[in-house]
């Protein structure tokens, strides 16, 4: 039993020597490097197209920041605009014309993805089992989008580009319908 525990002292010394001297090795590797790395050019300026151009690190692309900008405020007004259309389309709900009658007319609100719309819809029979409707939507086309890509410092804090809309489109459609 001693000499089994003479081994493992032993054995762990010999680890717990061979880790200090394996970080003294890197401890004067790191010491050798020099004080000084290569500068970084963390923004390369490209200036084939002028002011407020950039190099996308790590390719030959060369962009204009406030590019980027209006091209997420042009995909953000165009998910709205989406929107409010799949809205519109939703709330123009062609009414019921029973037996007997000549006329219907049906109002529906729908919404879709924050957008919301109303729709009115008519329905007029012409002669037997032919009949004429319309319909006519609107909705408010309303977002707002900030985005940090092209930030300005002032004296009054950071600066952040923003943009807001509020547009009432309008929607219609007309048709013939005949049933046997």
């Amino acid at each position: 039993m001693w000499t089994l525990i003479k081994s493992l002292r032993a054995g762990a010394i010999s680890a717990a020597f061979r880790t200090l001297i394996g970080a003294a090795g890197l401890f004067a590797g790191l010491a050798a490097t020099p004080g000084h790395a290569q500068p970084v050019e963390y923004v390369r300026i490209c200036s084939l197209y002028g002011a407020a151009f950039f190099y996308i690190p790590g390719t030959d692309t060369c962009v204009n920041a406030r590019q980027i900008v209006d091209n997420q405020f042009a995909i953000a007004r165009a998910n709205t605009r989406a929107a409010t259309g799949t809205a519109m389309a939703a709330s123009l709900v062609n009414p019921f014309l029973p037996n007997g009658t000549n006329f219907a007319v049906s109002m529906h609100w729908a919404g879709f993805d924050g957008q919301h719309a109303v729709g009115v819809s008519g329905l007029m029979r012409i002669a037997g089992n032919l009949s004429f409707s319309l319909g006519l939507a609107a909705g408010l086309d309303r977002g707002k989008l900030n985005t940090f890509t092209e930030r300005t410092q002032t004296e009054q804090g950071t600066s952040t580009p923003a943009e807001s809309w509020s547009q009432v489109r309008v929607l219609g459609r007309a048709g013939l319908n005949y049933a046997w």
